[in-house]
Formats: structure tokens, sequence, C-alpha cells
């Protein structure tokens, strides 16, 4: 009998993260790259009505109040909430977007996989819970930004609140049924994060040579933390633990 031919071994996908947050990410790189190519109007329309913009979100709020040489408000409400979702979606730079890209497949996986586990499965529902976290906390990371920058302040861009909200998510989740969010070993990882982001923040524009909005991540980790506590709370309510 003649040995069996030895089946070649499939190699490694180079991208070992799940199908929808790959797709994520490569849109955030593709939509970043598109905004690099469009013309000078179109990537300045995309700022002004996309990002984080202290002046316009504080002018609508107050009404008719407007600081001299200040941007124009925001028409209406709909044009006032749209940046805390389309702000996750823009980026400064290359380095930036692909940065958070990186992040977002790396500390995404494993949140998708708790969520999957309490969920009973991969499956819509787990990838939906998902982005719900990720644009939830981008949105929260976005207000707190617009509370310490009132009434005026740098525009803000970047999917940095959402990623931070799956940190807060993935440090709490990571303890289990008994997780709390004043819990000792909780307190202590969100202690190092906010040192570490505001330690991040002071040596961003030497090194980066770009400023680094530290509220957006410091509000997007406790925006994502809670919105855990509550999946967690809620799922082993349903068991009835």
């Amino acid at each position: 009998m003649q040995p069996a031919e030895k089946r070649p071994e499939k190699r490694p996908p180079i991208i070992n993260a799940p199908l929808p947050l790959t797709a994520f990410a490569l849109l955030l790189i593709a939509l970043h790259g598109a905004r690099v190519l469009a013309p000078q109007e179109l990537n300045f329309a995309a700022l002004y009505h996309g990002a984080l913009f202290p002046e316009r979100f504080w002018g609508w709020a107050d009404g008719p109040v407007m600081l001299p040489g200040a941007a124009p408000p925001y028409a209406g409400w709909l044009g006032a909430m749209a940046p805390f979702v389309l702000s996750t979606l823009l980026h400064g730079d290359w380095f930036h977007v692909i940065l958070n890209a990186a992040f977002l497949i790396a500390i995404g996986k494993p949140v998708l996989e708790m969520l999957s586990a309490l969920r009973g499965g991969y499956g819509p529902g787990a990838v939906i819970m998902l982005f719900m976290l990720i644009f939830l906390a981008q949105a929260g990371g976005g207000l707190v930004y617009l509370l310490l920058n009132n009434p005026e302040g740098p525009i803000a861009v970047g999917a940095s609140g959402g990623i931070s909200g799956l940190m807060g998510a993935f440090f709490l989740m990571r303890e289990g049924a008994g997780a709390r969010l004043l819990s000792r070993n909780f307190l202590t990882v969100t202690s190092i994060f906010m040192v570490a982001n505001l330690l991040f923040a002071f040596v961003g524009p030497s090194l980066l040579g770009a400023s680094i909005a530290w509220e957006v991540h410091a509000g997007g980790y406790v925006a994502g933390a809670i919105f855990a506590r509550v999946l967690i709370w809620n799922a082993l309510r349903r068991l009835d633990i």
C-alpha cells in the first residue's frame, strides 16, 4: 500500500478576528482614505458636521448666545446629535486610524466572546450588543468631552471612545457573575487606565504631534463598564442566579 498523501495544512488567516470586527476596522481605514483623497471642501464638510465641535454644540444648546467669532451653532437637534455617532468614523491621520483599528480588533474580539457566552453562543444578537456597546460608549465619551469643554474647545474625532468602552466592559466582565463597578479589582484596573490615559494625554502632543482627547477615553470607559454591568445583571436575572 502506498502512504496516503499528506494534505497541506491550511494557513492561518492574516487577521484572526470575527468578520464583523474586521469589516468595521477596514471600514474605518477605508473612510479615512476616502477623506484623504476627497476634495478639500468635502473633507472640511465631513469634519464640520461629523466631529465633536464644542462651540457649535453649546451654541445650539444655549440658544441664541454665541461667542464672538465662534462657529455657527447647529441648526437643530439632529445636527447636534449626529457627531456623537459620526465622530467614530473620522480620524485625524493614518496613524490614528490604524492604531484604533488594531485596538478595535484586539479588544473587541474577547468582548464579543464574552457577550456570546452571555447569550448562549455566537450569533447576530451578540454582534448587535457589541456594536451597541461601541456606539453608546462613543456617545458617552463625547458627552463627557463636551461637558468639560464648555463653551469652547478643540474639535475631537476618532473611535477612541468606543474602544475605551470595550476596555471598560472587558475589565468588568472578566470578573464573571460577581462583577461589580465598585469592586476592588475593577477600581484598581480603572485607576491604572485613568492614570495612563492622563499621562498619554500629556505626552501625546510631543510624541504623536497631536493632542489626545482624554475626556473621550475616560467617558467611554465608564459608559462601556456601565453597559456591561447592566448586561450581566439582566443575563443572571433571566437565569435566576
